[in-house]
């Protein structure tokens, strides 16, 4: 997990918020899209908003489904207004889930419909300098249109898998850090060990159940019992 980290700070971050001479000196362009990949529940999600915290930039959180529509041309018209929405920032990261449902491979036997929205969204993915970026995620990465991996577009691409202990620890202390807490390092340890098993998605609903547990006692502040209550 660590090393996913790094790689994201030197290939997406690094680029976005410290351009400097090296970067213009090769023509390096920040990324306009990345693709996160990988099982449900391991956290492509809260990879996506830790960069937008990373890069101070607003965060346009949507899936696949609230674009797609039945109706003639309503989701090119939506995949539009996204865009639209996303230009009334200065900088911005717009975050799709289940990619795979809007960009699926053109086949000829595919709806026109779905032909346009998926060249309708590459034609913004290929903007130049544009004040957004994109990230993509997925479960089926095989689904995906060849046209939406190609360079330039969804060319940078991330496996996120299960959680191991230190990520687990850290997901703890993300969720938690801005709850009140009465939880000391030797706690974030012990229950990054008992939490093998679980996904970054599960311990988001251990946060969750925790802090229910101690809304209803009134306390001051989520203890360790609270959270392994929760387990």
């Amino acid at each position: 997990m660590e090393d996913l980290k790094s790689e994201l700070a030197s290939t997406v971050l690094r680029p976005l918020t410290q351009p400097d001479a090296a970067y213009e000196r090769f023509n390096i362009s920040p990324p306009n899209g990345i693709l996160f990949y990988g099982p449900p529940g391991t956290g492509k999600t809260l990879f996506a908003r830790a960069i937008a915290g990373e890069l101070g930039a607003p965060y346009l959180e949507l899936s696949a489904g609230d674009i797609k529509s039945k109706w003639i041309n309503q989701s090119t018209e939506r995949v539009n207004q996204l865009f639209a929405d996303a230009a009334q920032f200065e900088h911005c990261v717009i975050f799709i889930d289940e990619i795979d449902a809007l960009l699926a491979g053109r086949g000829d036997d595919l709806h026109q419909e779905h032909a346009q929205v998926v060249n309708e969204f590459l034609a913004h993915l290929d903007a130049e300098d544009p004040n957004y970026l994109v990230i993509a995620a997925t479960n089926r990465k095989e689904l995906l249109d060849d046209a939406a991996t190609r360079r330039g577009r969804f060319d940078q691409q991330y496996e996120i898998s299960q959680p191991d202990e230190e990520a687990r620890e850290a997901i703890f202390r993300v969720q938690l850090r801005d709850r009140p807490t009465d939880v000391d390092d030797d706690a974030y340890e012990e229950l990054a060990a008992k939490t093998a098993d679980c996904t970054a998605a599960d311990i988001v609903g251990i946060v969750e159940d925790a802090a229910m547990n101690a809304a209803e006692r009134d306390a001051p502040a989520i203890r360790k019992d609270d959270l392994l209550d929760a387990l």
